[in-house]
């Protein structure tokens, strides 16, 4: 049962334990990370984590849940696809997570995610090196860009939507200023297809490096969406457009397991109410659950995002120390 790759072994003493992970292949570069037990203060990784920091070390998770990872890999095992050095427990421990150790939900999800990424040849693309910001840079000239991203790229103005890698061993940001976005023409110039795909390139290169940072500091690592109104009127939000963006994230949401560590909205209109209900039924239940409206009060926001990011690395507008404007492209780090 334990003999494949990237299964643990657990060895209980008393009220210790030690978990012995073996070397896991990255489906990325064909590197080897070996990840050894680590305590709060990054012994065994040799990384110092702040006092702010709440991922859940993953040799805790495993533990917790090993019972229902065993399950959903004796039902996933059998499967054509199946690659144990790929489809290892800590990936199929973000479906028992997504799932709340739902075993059977889990493994029809990992069947899936496998068949998906068969289908759309996921598992043998890097994209990390290509992630740049919506900002309406041409593909050529910026000489960056996601498959299928250039249409999303011509509705958005300067750094309308950046996505930021603060600290390396932390997780990532994504800041959407949206009245930089033209919801109206996106709704206009992209179909369903186009943008499911472009959703689906934007998620899996995110992965990617969240998957990395989760292997490296050997804690759960996922994304912070900011969401900022500022500057925003009602009559450029597009109703066609949130729908069909709605209907993407739920075809999406399973072949990406918790990858989304929450949605903050900041200088909500008093008009976002009415948006809000409107919405708020065609969202995926996992999004919805993880959106919290903050006040503009800037010491506020920041202690908010101390758990995610640290004062020295949170944008000076948002009541951080990081004065760097604009921020490099994410792609940039991995070239």
């Amino acid at each position: 049962e334990h003999g494949v790759s990237g299964c643990l072994e657990v060895f209980l003493s008393r009220d210790t334990y030690l978990i012995k992970m073996a070397q896991t292949k990255t489906s990325l570069n064909q590197s080897t990370v070996s990840l050894s037990p680590t305590g709060s203060d990054g012994s065994g990784t040799g990384i110092v984590f702040d006092e702010y920091d709440e991922r859940p070390f993953l040799k805790d998770l495993l533990v917790e849940n090993s019972s229902a990872i065993a399950t959903v890999r004796n039902a996933v095992q059998s499967h054509p696809l199946y690659e144990p050095s790929r489809y290892d427990d800590i990936w199929i421990l973000r479906f028992v997570l997504s799932h709340k150790k739902d075993t059977d939900a889990s493994s029809r999800a990992a069947i899936a995610t496998m068949e998906f990424r068969k289908e759309h040849n996921l598992n043998e693309k890097d994209l990390r090196g290509l992630i740049k910001h919506f900002d309406g840079a041409p593909f050529a000239t910026a000489g960056y860009g996601l498959p299928y991203g250039d249409k999303m790229d011509l509705c958005a103005g300067e750094n309308a939507v950046v996505f930021a890698m603060p600290d390396e061993n932390r997780g990532l940001i994504q800041y959407v200023f949206l009245s930089k976005m033209d919801m109206n023409k996106i709704n206009e110039t992209m179909t369903h297809d186009d943008l499911k795909k472009e959703m689906m390139y934007t998620n899996e290169s995110l992965y990617q490096v969240l998957d990395g940072i989760t292997r490296k500091t050997g804690r759960l690592t996922k994304i912070m969406k900011f969401v900022d109104f500022d500057g925003m009127s009602l009559k450029r939000m597009s109703r066609g457009y949130l729908s069909m963006d709605a209907a993407v994230s739920k075809e999406l949401e399973n072949f990406f397991p918790q990858m989304l560590a929450g949605l903050l909205v900041i200088h909500a209109p008093k008009w976002i109410n009415g948006i809000w209900k409107f919405v708020r039924p065609l969202m995926p239940k996992r999004v919805v659950e993880k959106v919290d409206f903050l006040p503009s009060n800037r010491e506020k926001i920041q202690k908010s995002l101390a758990r995610f990011v640290s004062k020295k690395n949170l944008l000076e507008q948002y009541g951080g120390e990081n004065e760097e404007w604009p921020i490099p492209y994410l792609g940039s780090y991995f070239r």
